[in-house]
């Protein structure tokens, strides 16, 4: 980005799972050693793709107003519920499913994440913007110890990402409704970054492998984003940081 643009930017706001945290190697390590401690034996990887593939059918539901608001935890719940049963796990407690959920609370951040926002916090305010609850996402910064200012999810808005109103509620809150182009997203998502361009945000695309290494889908930009990094200190180097 030009110097210009640089200074233009008040506030980043950052997508969270994936971007900033690799969910799934720490929640493959945090399930194998939940099974290990209780006695449970189950095909955790094979577990946590099918447990995860609820994700973005739950939230589309809500964003079509085909089901009401519910939060990403409780929607984890109500998947894992749903599967238990097909991997071995049907006489889990409530204490035992509800442990399991929680686990989201104890993902790791990537190498990079607590480096680049770090030095991208010197110069701009950081805000989250994310799918989890208010609760998990608070739990999940203080846990990672990552330097975030404030945390904006869409609990806020009531309404899951890509819906406009994610965007619009985040920019609301931090004073940038008359200024959107004072706010840039981060995000290992394509259509994150779309919809926020939509809003007149900057965006910063950055690959991650989150569901594995053999994932092939947003490992290149999509489109022209104002920032094309490898990782988040990447980002903070284009950003001048």
């Amino acid at each position: 980005m030009s110097s210009r643009n640089e200074t233009a930017v008040n506030v980043i706001f950052f997508d969270v799972f994936g971007t900033v945290v690799d969910w799934r190697k720490s929640l493959l390590r945090l399930l194998a050693e939940f099974g290990a401690r209780e006695g449970l034996a189950a095909d955790w990887p094979a577990f946590l793709d099918v447990w995860k593939a609820g994700y973005r059918p739950a939230m589309d539901a809500v964003i079509t107003g085909a089901r009401p608001w519910i939060n990403l935890d409780d929607m984890y719940m109500e998947r894992l519920e749903q599967i238990a049963g097909d991997f071995g796990l049907a006489d889990l407690s409530p204490a035992q499913k509800q442990t399991i959920v929680n686990l989201w609370l104890r993902i790791e951040p990537w190498p990079d994440a607590i480096a680049g926002l770090t030095r991208l916090g010197a110069r701009h305010t950081l805000a989250t913007l994310s799918n989890g609850s208010f609760a998990w996402m608070t739990e999940i910064v203080k846990f990672g110890r990552l330097p975030f200012d404030a945390i904006v999810t869409a609990e806020n808005a009531k309404v899951y990402k890509p819906h406009p109103r994610c965007y619009q509620t985040a920019l609301d809150l931090m004073g940038l409704a008359s200024t959107p182009e004072r706010a840039m997203l981060v995000a290992c998502h394509n259509y994150d970054l779309e919809a926020a361009r939509g809003h007149g945000m900057k965006t910063a695309f950055l690959p991650r492998k989150e569901y594995g290494p053999d994932q092939t889908q947003d490992q290149a930009p999509e489109s022209d984003w104002d920032v094309v990094a490898d990782d988040l200190i990447g980002v903070a180097d284009k950003m001048g940081c």
